[in-house]
């Protein structure tokens, strides 16, 4: 969300480099022998879900004693995943159940040989929500090839802090950039803190929160992209006001020494320890937090997602794509199933919530689950202030021809952010302005490439001129 980080799976439909992934790893290797199992003929099961290691360890022991087959867990880390499963499909070892980071729509991935139909009982459907499945996101001509198993009502540029940074120091939650700034400012002066880390070292995590923050501070679209016109306009205000917050954070000296160049485990792990002030992080904050050093999770508060004056966050976001899909080249398709299934039993999802990951698809389990109040207050926060994005795929299932075909932008955004925080970027007006013209330019050919090869689609498939921000968009 991933983006490729944890947060990056098929929701988004909008990101630069599928032709990329496409062109490098867009067919499957052809089954060996074996298949996709494992040692012995195993199920293997890969997932990049930091704070549910010891959940899913545990899941794989029981449910594979449930169904007659051992299933093999294997974590990734997240900046790895991608990569991890791009080799393994070109070896034709994909894990017979992953989760979808690869980033090609849906239909090209069943085209490619990436994906296998899922099989669920009429159960399972039941205790999804309504609206569950997709068509061209987790489901083509009623198939299903994706499991949703966590909430489309989330967003990940939050402000994390340390309550006993708080409490010694005497700021309050802050709520707008300023205040963001005035607390960070009060942990330097106090002088016995650090104010603040964030993982700069991954462009992708960058990209994700200044998506985020861009959208609460009055894009008109996300991603870049406006949902109203269809245009790319990455140079709009509230993308220059969010990337600006981040550079005077960096320019006076808030962030842990080291900080520019921080992975993901990197900054967490420092958070985790004590004694820093702020952490910029996701909802899953807290499930990873607890596996790096449990002691730091009754110190953790979160002030929500800072918006330029302070104002409510309205955040939109897209139905659900695959967070669970089965490999094409697998040899236990029905046991797959059987464990992709069981990720919908109201135990999984409420141990889910217990994780403190992203918040679990059947979000009114969170109120029987483990979790620190902050946690409950971030899914409360996601049910009032996150609505229901247009999807050009949802609303033609032909579009994801053209998204297959779309063109690796670079730099992108994440590089942008790094390159002018680091000064290589010195007029960020017009880096954004390039990045804008430079993925207009991708989707043009994109869609050219794919309509000479009889795809019904153009530009206007990414035009809503009746979509208004704070309501849920109905087709």
């Amino acid at each position: 969300m991933h983006h490729l980080t944890r947060r990056r799976t098929l929701a988004g439909l909008g990101a630069a480099g599928l032709a990329t992934l496409a062109a490098a790893c867009g067919t499957s290797a052809p089954p060996t022998a074996e298949g996709s199992g494992g040692a012995d003929g195993a199920l293997r099961w890969w997932d990049h879900f930091g704070g549910l290691q010891d959940l899913h360890t545990r899941w794989a022991e029981e449910v594979g004693a449930s169904i007659g087959v051992t299933v093999e867990h294997t974590y990734n880390e997240p900046s790895a995943a991608t990569e991890a499963l791009q080799l393994a499909n070109q070896a034709g070892k994909l894990p017979d159940v992953y989760t979808a980071l690869v980033g090609l729509p849906l239909p090209a991935l069943v085209d490619s040989g990436w994906v296998h139909e899922i099989t669920l009982s009429d159960e399972a459907r039941a205790r999804l929500p309504e609206g569950a499945f997709v068509e061209g996101l987790t489901q083509l001509d009623g198939k299903i090839y994706g499991l949703p198993a966590f909430s489309d009502k989330q967003y990940v540029g939050l402000a994390w802090y340390n309550t006993e940074v708080a409490e010694a120091v005497g700021f309050e939650p802050p709520t707008s950039y300023d205040d963001l700034i005035a607390a960070l400012q009060a942990i330097a002066d106090h002088g016995e803190h650090t104010p603040m880390t964030m993982a700069l070292g991954v462009p992708g995590r960058m990209r994700e929160q200044i998506d985020d923050l861009a959208q609460a501070g009055g894009f008109p679209g996300y991603q870049g992209q406006r949902y109203d016109t269809g245009e790319f306009e990455y140079h709009h205000d509230a993308y220059l006001a969010a990337i600006e917050l981040y550079k005077e954070i960096s320019d006076k000296g808030f962030l842990l020494p080291g900080s520019a160049g921080f992975q993901i485990p990197d900054a967490r792990g420092r958070w985790a320890a004590g004694g820093i002030g702020f952490h910029m992080d996701g909802p899953y904050s807290p499930g990873a937090v607890r596996s790096l050093n449990p002691d730091m999770l009754p110190l953790m508060a979160v002030a929500g997602m800072p918006t330029p004056e302070g104002q409510d966050v309205v955040a939109t976001r897209g139905a659900r794509g695959a967070d669970w899909v089965m490999a094409g080249s697998t040899q236990l398709a029905e046991q797959a199933s059987q464990l992709i299934e069981s990720f919908t039993q109201e135990d999984y999802q409420t141990a889910l919530a217990s994780g403190m990951d992203q918040p679990p698809i059947l979000l009114d389990v969170v109120a029987k689950a483990e979790v620190i109040a902050p946690y409950a207050q971030l899914v409360g926060d996601f049910s009032t202030h996150v609505f229901r994005a247009p999807q050009a795929i949802v609303r033609n299932v032909e579009v994801a021809k053209a998204e297959a075909r779309r063109s690796t932008v670079t730099p992108e955004l994440g590089d942008v952010i790094q390159g002018y925080l680091g000064g290589e970027i010195s007029d960020l007006k017009q880096a954004l302005v390039d990045l804008s013209d430079a993925s207009s330019r991708a989707l043009d050919d994109a869609i050219a490439g794919a309509a000479a090869e009889g795809a019904a689609v153009d530009r206007t498939d990414w035009e809503f001129p009746d979509w208004e921000a704070g309501k849920d968009y109905a087709y």
